[in-house]
């Protein structure tokens, strides 16, 4: 009972961060069953599935600290290149939006097949046609994966079994870190990456598929718990590249932001 008013409260204070706050809760109240949501501020319209689990991922992501804060911390330009790694529903990219950045390159990536058509269509309805919205995973080397997906969430790993409701099985294409940098920015560089891909960081930044994280100026990330060496060799491999962490989410610690002091624009090209 005191979990569900503390979830209650929580998301009272959420909506309340949005535009039309009455008209959000009317549809809270009055279409609890059908669980889809449109939520607005300024200029963003996005869908949540609440349902699937969506608020976590997307509209909390605009409204929370966990990753606004960080912004404080990076010298950013207004024209934005963004990677962002483990999309949800699109709330990295939309949170972009409406702390002032315009995205002059996106490229969106999501394993889970229901969750990544609602990120197309939050994408597409924001920004427009140019972002790259991949419907994969990435991991340290390229295969082909067949795994059960429920219908959202934020925690599906391609490790483990799914929460939740599981609606069906599909094959699933993993690339490499290279090969989504090739496709999203060619040879260009990249002013900022988000990577939370629940545990596949591990794999996709040990391996010798992750060259291009030089072409990365901010990396945020988030790293999941693991053995103590595995973690340390993590942050070597980071370090080698050139990234210093810079600070920790006092949201939730395992989110952190580097930058890369050996990063130039200029030979990125």
């Amino acid at each position: 009972m005191f979990q569900r008013l503390s979830n209650a409260l929580s998301g009272l204070r959420a909506i309340s961060q949005f535009d039309r706050v009455l008209f959000t809760l009317c549809q809270r109240l009055l279409g609890r069953r059908l669980g889809w949501t449109i939520y607005s501020k300024g200029r963003l319209k996005f869908l949540v599935d609440h349902h699937a689990g969506d608020q976590c991922g997307t509209r909390d992501c605009i409204a929370g600290l966990m990753y606004r804060e960080l912004f404080k911390e990076m010298q950013l330009p207004r024209q934005l290149r963004l990677l962002d790694l483990g999309s949800n529903g699109g709330g990295f990219p939309l949170l972009c939006l409406d702390l002032g950045f315009e995205l002059a390159n996106l490229t969106c990536v999501e394993v889970n097949p229901f969750t990544h058509s609602r990120l197309s269509l939050n994408i597409r309805q924001n920004v427009g046609l140019r972002p790259k919205i991949l419907n994969v995973a990435v991991g340290g080397h390229p295969r082909e994966l067949t795994l059960s997906f429920p219908t959202g969430g934020t925690g599906f790993s391609i490790y483990g079994v799914a929460n939740g409701v599981v609606n069906e099985e599909a094959i699933i294409e993993v690339l490499t870190f290279d090969e989504i940098m090739t496709r999203g920015f060619a040879e260009g560089a990249v002013d900022l990456c988000k990577m939370d891909v629940e545990g596949a960081e591990y794999e996709i930044l040990l391996g010798d598929t992750a060259a291009s994280l030089r072409r990365i100026h901010y990396l945020v990330i988030e790293i999941h718990a693991a053995e103590p060496a595995k973690q340390e060799a993590l942050h070597n491999k980071l370090s080698s590249h050139g990234f210093e962490r810079i600070k920790t989410s006092s949201a939730c610690d395992d989110v952190h932001l580097f930058v890369n002091r050996q990063w130039s624009d200029s030979s990125c090209s």
